[in-house]
């Protein structure tokens, strides 16, 4: 733990995202979800990659993408037209693969404001709703 020294808030929040919440429902039919989302903001060089990379390494199931190379189509899902048959399918993205565990976006701040959008329903909601290509699906 020499290297994060002084991460010592991170630790914890990172922590309490690996255990994860506990989703409740309330008696009015409200669903509370138990997922925590967690955003690591510091200077460069103070180890907030090295500290998600350590991270993705003890996780169960992680995904690890970076804001420059991601769009909002691979974080969500794709629609892939078959080059024989013509028929259209869905191809999950990082957000879809991720579902139950823990998906990290380093360097969030270089992804286009555009396809940052595109993960506030899943970060919220916890669903993809697709509507493209003559395709209308709802992945939770």
């Amino acid at each position: 733990y020499e290297l994060l020294s002084g991460l010592v808030g991170s630790e914890v929040c990172i922590r309490d995202r690996l255990f994860g919440g506990v989703p409740k429902g309330l008696e009015s039919g409200t669903h509370l979800r138990g997922d925590i989302n967690i955003l690591l903001v510091g200077d460069p060089s103070t180890g907030k990659s090295q500290l998600l990379r350590n991270v993705i390494g003890i996780a169960p199931l992680a995904i690890s993408t970076t804001g420059r190379g991601s769009t909002g189509v691979g974080l969500t899902a794709a629609v892939i037209i078959d080059k024989d048959s013509g028929e259209r399918h869905l191809d999950a993205g990082a957000m879809v693969l991720g579902d139950k565990g823990l998906v990290c976006i380093d360097e969030f701040d270089k992804m286009n404001e555009i396809d940052r959008v595109a993960i506030h329903e899943v970060m919220e909601q916890q669903t993809v709703t697709i509507a493209k290509a003559g395709i209308y699906a709802s992945l939770n």
